[in-house]
């Protein structure tokens, strides 16, 4: 325990000199090193105290003990060790990454502000996670909050960064509200503020835990982006600079997933009981919109940040699934099922911080280099950034659940977990549960056509621009920070047993270790397997068809004659970009398809030639818009109907002093007809 203290005040000492250094090295040569080796130090020092975690016993201190409620205690089990592994190795590749990337904003003249606050972000969020106690749980989630709402704003210049600033503050403040509403709900039944008298089962009551789950849900959902809450994140993550938005969009959102867990299972002790059910399936309905709605979106969107900030929606909900299957399952004393669910869920959270850091910080060299996050405005970027096409092609690869990289692992977890509905005891559950299916797959589907879609536009084809035509490769420590994560989806992906024995030791969870070369295999009590799978056969499988088609082409083809024109003419030589796929009407279907979600809208402005010949068409300019349902129905109407009962408010304050005066005699008067009813009584 003594080694693990020793860890944390290294890991307090490095973030600080990282914050410290960045703040006074500001017009010097080597600034960047000051601010962000530092923190890559302390990133490497969180995974390795992790990994201690993972093999010894937990932590659990208390500093000063003043008065229950400024207790400062840590308590590091294997359920934040697991969230600090995510947050050491994410944070350590973004680090590295920043070595480079931050000197973009050397022309700055608050150029030093943006290492302070990266490094006072991420020790944010790991004090939130190591925290034992409400007072200073929240002192940390609010710090974490006001940093990250301070980095989107960093480019403030910027008119929408700061409306997407602002939105996000409220947003997030929302949730606060929610979470500390949960928290005083616990504590009038435990009289204490540590974590600990949450966890004794016996003296809260089972419907002060549901309530209280209920508000932590929305609190935590709200900033994992959950589906109607989600708005600020399409805003906030394009707008912060992209080595943050990396760390918002894979850890800061994984911490609220850490939140939701820890008051699932640890102080809500989810067990076989039917109480259960209805949580479980709110979970599920919750993700299962979540999903849907964040890759609908993310499927037409063109700035290739807020694609992959809508993207980041789709697979919280994934991840929700997954939960809600688990808590359903185990209601159902499925304990097998509810494992597979429950590990289903976790690997998701590690692949998707994984391959989503990795997406960022790759639109982030594309930004460096082009200068536009408008895919309409690139194309041919495969053969002035190789390194990182092929980085970003990983990360889509990864994403969309194809073998044999990670996500391909998590998400056939999570459709073999949804394929065993039928085990349920229920057949309204089973039929109801099973639609959940259905979305899963569209939802699959749907972000499959959506890479594809940012890739082709982005990398493929022509350049459509001058800004993409003049790009280059970002520079080293940029792509090393991205080989880093493309390296752990390969990893996790070919070797997806060291994932989920992670997984199994933090949670403590009844299941085998295996190893590279055994199948991936959960068995019920009956001895029935759930999830099969050797990744290494798999990978043996694909390779020998690559092999096995390269041949036959080969043999049977014969020689060739080879024949090299330029790329996406046609074999015809000299034809333009504009005979090319642009990213709308490549998404046109799907916006037709789903026309009663989108609204879409098109305006097309024809120049002819002369005003007698309508056949000689000049030019034509099309422009397609579709409309945000939920920023238009529900936060429009929200803004609007709040704007009219605060104007309403208003004009109380009349400027007059006897109407104050006749205020103040209202006031109290009923608050002495209040006391006085409460003597009678």
């Amino acid at each position: 325990m003594a080694e693990n203290l020793f860890i944390v005040y290294a890991i307090f000492a490095f973030f600080s000199l990282g914050a410290t250094l960045g703040l006074f090295t500001r017009g010097q040569k080597h600034h960047t090193y000051f601010t962000y080796i530092p923190s890559a130090f302390a990133s490497l020092l969180t995974i390795i105290l992790s990994v201690v975690v993972f093999s010894s016993e937990n932590t659990h201190l208390t500093f000063f003990n003043i008065q229950h409620l400024f207790d400062f205690e840590i308590f590091i089990d294997g359920v934040s060790a697991f969230f600090l592994l995510i947050i050491g190795l994410i944070s350590f590749a973004v680090s590295i990454y920043s070595l480079s990337y931050s000197k973009k904003f050397d022309d700055k003249k608050n150029n030093s502000a943006l290492g302070m606050l990266f490094n006072i972000f991420i020790l944010s969020m790991i004090l939130v996670v190591i925290s034992n106690n409400v007072f200073f749980f929240l002192i940390f989630w609010e710090l974490m909050s006001l940093t990250s709402f301070f980095l989107v704003i960093y480019e403030h210049e910027n008119k929408n960064n700061l409306k997407s600033g602002l939105i996000y503050l409220v947003m997030t403040h929302l949730g606060t509200g929610f979470i500390f509403a949960s928290f005083i709900l616990m504590y009038t039944q435990t009289g204490s503020f540590s974590f600990d008298s949450f966890r004794d089962v016996t003296i809260i009551p089972q419907y002060v835990k549901d309530i209280a789950f209920v508000l932590a849900f929305v609190g935590f959902g709200t900033k994992a982006g959950m589906v109607p809450l989600h708005t600020w994140l399409p805003k906030a993550h394009p707008s912060a600079p992209s080595n943050v938005s990396a760390l918002m969009s894979a850890v800061m959102l994984k911490i609220a997933i850490y939140g939701i867990v820890r008051h699932l299972f640890d102080f809500n002790a989810v067990d076989g009981s039917p109480d259960y059910v209805w949580l479980g399936i709110g979970i599920i309905i919750v993700g299962s919109i979540s999903a849907l709605v964040g890759i609908l979106y993310a499927l037409i969107e063109n700035d290739i940040k807020r694609a992959l900030a809508f993207s980041s929606i789709e697979n919280v909900g994934i991840i929700f699934i997954g939960l809600g299957f688990s808590v359903v399952f185990a209601a159902f004393h499925l304990q097998a099922l509810s494992v597979l669910s429950f590990i289903a869920s976790m690997f998701h959270t590690l692949n998707h911080s994984i391959f989503k850091g990795l997406l960022f910080m790759t639109a982030g060299s594309v930004y460096y280099s082009t200068h536009t996050k408008n895919i309409e405005e690139l194309g041919g970027l495969i053969k002035k950034m190789p390194w990182t096409a092929m980085m970003f092609l990983i990360g889509s690869i990864a994403i969309v659940g194809l073998p044999p990289l990670n996500g391909f692992i998590s998400e056939w977890l999570t459709l073999q977990s949804l394929l065993a509905v039928f085990q349920i005891p229920s057949n309204i559950l089973q039929v109801s549960l099973a639609f959940t299916i259905l979305v899963f797959a569209l939802t699959i589907g749907l972000a499959g056509a959506t890479f594809v879609r940012l890739f082709g536009i982005t990398f493929l084809s022509k350049g459509r621009s001058t800004k993409a035509v003049n790009a280059v490769e970002v520079p080293k420590f940029m792509l090393i920070g991205k080989a880093i994560l493309a390296s752990s989806c390969v990893l996790l992906g070919i070797l997806p047993f060291i994932g989920m024995n992670l997984i199994v030791s933090a949670f403590n969870l009844p299941y085998m270790s295996s190893s590279p070369f055994e199948t991936i295999s959960i068995t019920n009590t009956s001895n029935s397997n759930f999830a099969s799978l050797m990744m290494p056969g798999m990978l043996v499988i694909l390779a020998s068809v690559f092999v096995g088609v390269f041949v036959f082409v080969r043999i049977i083809g014969g020689k060739t004659k080879t024949i090299k024109y330029g790329t996406w003419d046609c074999g015809f030589g000299n034809l333009s970009e504009k005979t090319q796929y642009t990213a709308t009407s490549l998404a046109e279907p799907i916006r037709r398809i789903f026309g009663v979600f989108y609204k879409p809208h098109n305006e097309v402005d024809v120049d002819f030639y002369t005003k007698e010949n309508f056949y000689l068409k000049k030019s034509i300019n099309v422009i397609s818009t579709t409309k945000n349902i939920f920023d238009e129905k529900l936060y429009g109407k929200t803004i609007s109907g709040s704007l009219f009962v605060l104007n309403k408010i208003r004009k109380i304050q009349s400027g007059k002093v006897n109407a104050y005066i006749l205020y103040i005699m209202i006031t109290l008067i009923t608050l002495l007809l209040f006391v006085g009813f409460g003597t009678h009584e």
